[in-house]
């Protein structure tokens, strides 16, 4: 097998003329190099260097080899120095995935804001409420909310954000609605409800001391925010929604916000990716930015 370093140390030693110029140079002792160069020199088979008490010099083969040595050399620094480049600004291309309402809002927003910053930088988002197979669909990373631990102990992680879905309801549903009072009042009302993965038409709050179970009559069920959204903004009943999702409707007025100081069970955003180290230099800014992005509020 070939050791490239052999290459590097004997290129040191042809431009220095000396072994322990080459070894300061190189940070190893004179004594290894002596040994690597003998090594290389019996693996191709040709003598490189003439060595006597008082000089070193370079064979006619050896000269030739110097050359191309220092041509190989000069290559790898000139590979360093772009990989270095790419590492210092965002560019090249990221595939990321979020869930869709997000994608189609803030995130979204985010994005567009990024590659305008970035003009080397390249997106591919794909909005998925599946959950997606980063390996398999070569995604770099996804974005994923989650009440508890994450399942797949096999990919990294790094937590962005927390949030809190909150109750709203429109000024109309409100006014034909008096006798919702207080927050046992929500468990007579029609519901705007979210689908989850066991079907269970619940919503689940605490106020920061109890945790209550609340079973609403279910009006209109989707997994689709925006769908949900626009039940609640045409009067049809109450939602527990994510802040983002409603904030507009909450600027206009079009939504109000039932019982503040009670909220949805806080779920963590995650940013998942497959490997922690490696991470090209555009999905390390990205993050960055996204946590400077999220700790503004969304």
């Amino acid at each position: 097998m070939i050791d490239w370093n052999d290459y590097y140390y004997f290129s040191l030693i042809a431009e220095e003329g000396s072994y322990s110029r080459a070894a300061e140079r190189c940070g190893v002792s004179k004594s290894v190099l002596s040994r690597r160069m003998s090594a290389l020199e019996e693996s191709l088979d040709v003598r490189l260097i003439q060595r006597t008490t008082r000089r070193l010099s370079l064979t006619s083969a050896g000269e030739q080899f110097a050359i191309e040595c220092r041509t190989m050399v000069s290559q790898a620094e000139r590979a360093r120095a772009v990989v270095m480049a790419v590492q210092e600004a965002p560019q090249g291309m990221l595939r990321v995935s979020a869930p869709v309402f997000m994608a189609e809002s803030w995130f979204g927003e985010f994005v567009s804001e990024f590659i305008a910053r970035w003009p080397l930088a390249r997106i591919q988002l794909l909005a998925e409420n599946r959950p997606v197979d980063l390996i398999t669909e070569g995604i770099d990373f996804a974005l994923v909310t989650s009440s508890g631990r994450l399942a797949d102990s096999t990919l990294h992680y790094k937590k962005l954000h927390t949030q809190a879905d909150i109750f709203v309801a429109s000024p109309k549903w409100i006014a034909q609605h008096p006798e919702v009072q207080t927050i046992d009042d929500l468990m007579h009302v029609s519901a705007m409800l979210r689908l989850a993965d066991n079907n269970s038409a619940q919503w689940r709050v605490t106020d920061g001391v109890r945790e209550i179970t609340l079973n609403p009559t279910p009006r209109l069920q989707s997994n689709n925010l925006r769908v949900l959204l626009q039940g609640v903004t045409g009067g049809n009943g109450v939602a527990l929604m994510p802040p983002f999702s409603c904030k507009e409707g909450l600027n206009r007025g079009e939504l109000i916000h039932l019982f503040p100081d009670w909220y949805g069970l806080p779920k963590q955003l995650f940013a998942l990716f497959p490997a922690s180290k490696g991470m090209p230099a555009i999905a390390r800014f990205f993050i960055d930015e996204l946590l400077t992005r999220l700790g503004e509020g969304i």
